[in-house]
């Protein structure tokens, strides 16, 4: 390639009269070095004490990269989680530490990336497979360009605060429902006795003001007798309701003791359970209660009249809650190894959050009206049912939907007959 002269830049001439560039004095340029070693050394020192002091800390020290990956563990970290530095560098976090979210890993991170900094508790998995709670706060930090370059995260181990707390708590909420426990039962255990010292009150005026009369018929007598009878029969209804409310009262004491003790032995479920419908369709003549049942006996091994119990604190509370023109179904099904009993009601159901609750000491469920019969209870008995049926190796659920109804059930373990 050719260039003509006039294509080239025209240098103009260094006239003699400019002046040459200031050139700085040797001691000016060794003070100016002197500076930059001195900024640089306290530069140095600071970041060593910072790094000590990182090393040194109590709480676990993480610093990962954009990918999660670890870059920094300091001996916190160490002690904590049981990892040595060394072991764990370049590996992902949360997959190490198998980390539980209050919500998720997504939403945390998002809360990272929108304000640059997130605080709160987490669930961490230890080198030993003990869990730890912590207390986490993690710091965004960005490069010049404002990408995320590194994340640094300080955890600190509040397990032991933690399950203080959570104790606290418990104790709290056990000493209310205690405390609503003592209301309720002084309430109903005093309603029976009210109920039954009035009926014999009664009765008794009635049989004073009989004796009283002159040439009293015999029909006058015949109807003060039936009077008087119809009263004690009130009061030994109410006296059958005070009994069971102590001795639910005492089967929870057992319980709590561990102390409830059964008689076990073979029997045949199916007549246990028709035994108690037999029962209540007497105690409830006007109800419809329906048995369904295999034509065979069904062995088991069992306390007799604790499974008893347990069937007639089922169809009670579905007759207790179900309109009187609505019918109970009670079911003795075969499946398998096992045997399941199941009572259905009509009756309003039982949103989710209270199909476990109902089974706890003390717990009533709230907004449920009863619709017939008494409305006793200390809401003991389903806990006694857990209880009873769980030590004899079965097992009790609800299946419920609310405004349908709802169908409280139990399984029993079969006894194999040596041929099968």
């Amino acid at each position: 390639m050719e260039y003509n002269l006039q294509d080239l830049p025209q240098i103009s001439p260094v006239s003699s009269s400019a002046t040459p560039p200031a050139v700085p004095s040797s001691d000016k340029l060794d003070g100016q070095r002197k500076l930059v070693e001195q900024e640089l050394q306290q530069r140095d020192q600071t970041i060593r004490l910072q790094a000590n002091l990182i090393e040194l800390a109590h709480d676990a020290i993480i610093v990962r990269n954009p990918a999660s990956r670890i870059v920094s563990w300091n001996k916190g970290a160490e002690t904590l989680y049981g990892w040595a530095a060394h072991e764990i560098l370049g590996q992902v976090t949360h997959t190490l530490l198998d980390t539980r979210f209050p919500q998720s890993r997504e939403a945390v991170d998002n809360i990272l990336e929108r304000k640059g900094e997130w605080e709160g508790e987490l669930i961490h998995t230890c080198r030993d497979g003990r869990q730890v709670i912590v207390e986490s706060r993690q710091v965004l930090v960005r490069d010049e360009q404002g990408c995320p370059a590194a994340t640094l995260e300080i955890n600190r181990d509040i397990t032991e605060r933690w399950l203080r707390d959570a104790k606290v708590q418990a104790l709290s909420e056990t000493t209310r429902q205690m405390d609503e426990f003592l209301g309720i039962a002084s309430h109903e255990l005093r309603t029976p006795l009210t109920a039954i010292k009035g009926n014999l009150q009664l009765a008794k005026r009635q049989l004073n003001r009989m004796l009283k009369q002159d040439g009293i018929t015999k029909e006058e007598v015949a109807s003060t007798i039936t009077a008087v009878q119809g009263l004690l029969d009130r009061a030994e209804r109410q006296a059958t309701i005070q009994n069971r409310l102590v001795n639910d009262l005492i089967d929870v004491s057992r319980i709590h003791a561990g102390h409830l003790e059964l008689q076990i032995e073979p029997c045949g479920l199916t007549g246990i359970v028709r035994e108690v419908v037999e029962d209540q369709r007497d105690i409830n003549p006007t109800r419809t209660i329906l048995f369904e049942n295999p034509t065979m006996e069904v062995p088991v091994l069992a306390d007799i009249d604790r499974v008893g119990q347990v069937v007639n604190n089922y169809l009670s509370n579905a007759l207790k809650y179900s309109e009187e023109t609505r019918p109970v179904e009670v079911r003795v099904e075969l499946e398998g190894s096992i045997v399941r009993v199941s009572v259905r009601d009509e009756g309003p159901g039982l949103p989710p959050g209270e199909q476990e609750r109902i089974w706890d000491r003390f717990y009533r469920a709230e907004g449920v009206e009863v619709k017939s019969g008494s409305g006793v209870g200390l809401g003991l008995g389903l806990h006694i049912c857990r209880t009873i049926i769980e030590q004899l190796g079965g097992q009790v659920g609800v299946e419920s939907k609310e405004g349908v109804g709802s169908t409280f059930w139990f399984t029993l373990p079969l006894v194999q007959s040596s041929g099968s």
